[in-house]
């Protein structure tokens, strides 16, 4: 702790050091280039931007969608920081400290030539990169803010400590301060070590959760301790005040992932030539159930025999590779994502997680049920809509996806085709999926609805609205409640 406070305590004076004595490690490579607007009594800053790792504050024009009455109320935007994370560990920390932070190394860049013969350095310098490449929705709402007219972001990734201690010296300049689902995680401990930093906070805390099953225990602590005066779930609303209502007094606020329709589009000119696609990793058995899996497998060893062409593949890929796979493909099989067993609030699933992943990674289905789940009744299901079930919205790719309750978002045969737990109705969900007029209809009945209230855009606009009570737009979809809005069938 007290050399972590060190370093924050430092790291205005570091920051504002010339290092111009190291040659190209020490050229003074400004973060950004910014010109300045006056707008009623105080400056905005407008970004031209050099790379989202290097951003810090972003403006822009206002939203057009926002009248002008509207508009003149805005003018002083919510002085917001955004907490983010470039990955998590000690290597990762001190490379965006001192290759990022002190030296302004950007993603991609390789070590100065007098230093490549050292190995371990270019390890280091290999660590430039974006380690959310594969998870898509982490910049999508990272964006999503960045470009809110309602907000004026500072975007701080708190693996760099120098500038994190800036941002920790000044917090009481900031009147919200955004924990991103990157930031709370997969590792808590950065943020463990600054609570006492924000307990001197002005703004409120909006506290987004990531991984909402790992490190559950690590959450809630840090909950308790810096009371967040909002927590932001993806699950459903009754799920969420199930695992956190307990412990704190904050508002639960039901967020879930959306749509971003500048990453996940339609490409003109391309042709789908698959009819069913997959891309993605297998639960772990921990989650206890196969529900997911079964159908992916299920396609593996049928599809071709349906007269189906098929392209099944278990890995992750980065947001740009996904949208263009999307585009080759008429449909795509998924379901819920998440657990059906939020028992003892968590701690069942938790107890498995630590089984499978560190006492027996090699463990049978069958075997973690058995051992965790058999005797089981249903507390409190955890399953969720995800980033996954938009994201081929927006390219207009049909869904083929076990019934769920998706957050009452989307609605079984209208904005999907709705495939039965015990895969029974396949044949005839793969006989509509056929009726290219029918799938058309899916595909656009979910496209229109997404677009008019399920983007990222949407959501952080939902959120402004929490924070600052204002009342619903409903040019832009916004909803002041906890809940999302939902469909409902006619």
């Amino acid at each position: 702790m007290p050399a972590l406070n060190s370093a924050y305590s430092n790291a205005h004076r570091l920051s504002n050091t010339s290092a111009s004595g190291f040659g190209h490690w020490g050229q003074d490579r400004p973060l950004f280039s910014a010109s300045t607007i006056q707008i009623g009594k105080r400056q905005k800053f407008w970004v031209s931007r050099k790379g989202a790792d290097n951003v810090a504050v972003m403006g822009g024009n206002l939203h057009p969608d926002v009248g002008l009455s509207e508009q003149s109320t805005m003018r002083e935007r919510i002085s917001t920081l955004y907490l983010d994370a470039n990955g998590v560990g000690a290597r990762i920390v001190f490379v965006d400290t001192i290759l990022r932070g002190l030296f302004r190394y950007s993603n991609g860049d390789p070590a100065p030539k007098w230093l490549r013969r050292y190995n371990q350095v270019n390890l280091l310098f290999a660590e430039l990169r974006d380690a959310n490449s594969r998870l898509s929705y982490v910049a999508d709402w990272r964006d999503a803010f960045l470009q809110s007219p309602w907000l004026n972001v500072e975007l701080c990734n708190i693996n760099n400590l120098l500038h994190l201690g800036r941002c920790l010296l000044e917090i009481r300049k900031y009147d919200l301060i955004v924990i991103s689902h990157a930031a709370a995680g997969d590792d808590m401990e950065l943020l463990k070590r600054i609570g006492h930093f924000l307990h001197r906070r002005r703004g409120k805390i909006v506290m987004f959760i990531g991984n909402e099953y790992d490190l559950l225990d690590d959450k809630l602590a840090f909950i308790r301790d810096v009371e967040p005066e909002y927590v932001c779930s993806q699950l459903p609303i009754s799920a969420a005040r199930h695992l956190y209502r307990e412990e704190t007094r904050c508002e639960i606020v039901e967020m879930p992932h959306a749509l971003n329709p500048a990453s996940y589009r339609v490409i003109k000119g391309t042709e789908r030539n698959k009819d069913i696609g997959f891309i993605g990793d297998l639960y772990w058995p921990f989650v206890g159930d196969r529900e997911r899996t079964e159908l992916i497998e299920w396609f593996e060893r049928n599809g071709a025999g349906h007269g189906l062409r098929c392209d099944i593949r278990k890995v992750r890929v980065t947001r740009e590779e996904w949208n263009a796979f999307l585009n080759t493909c008429k449909g795509v099989i998924g379901a819920e994502s998440g657990t059906y067993y939020l028992n003892e609030r968590g701690r069942l699933l938790e107890r498995a997680r630590k089984y499978n992943l560190f006492e027996n990674p090699a463990a049978s289905f069958d075997e973690v049920f058995d051992k965790f789940y058999r005797n089981q009744q249903y507390e409190k299901s955890g399953k969720s809509i995800s980033s996954r079930h938009f994201e081929p919205i927006g390219t207009k790719t049909c869904q083929l996806l076990i019934e769920g309750h998706y957050n009452g978002i989307l609605q079984p045969d209208i904005h999907y085709i709705a495939i039965k737990r015990d895969l029974s109705n396949l044949p005839d969900a793969i006989a509509r999926f056929r009726d290219e007029s029918y799938r058309s209809r899916i595909t656009k009945t979910a496209y229109d609805y997404v677009l008019s209230e399920h983007t990222y855009a949407h959501r952080v606009e939902r959120l402004w609205r929490i924070i600052t009570k204002a009342r619903p737009n409903t040019r832009t979809g916004g909803c002041a409640s906890t809940r999302v809005k939902r469909q409902t069938s006619s």
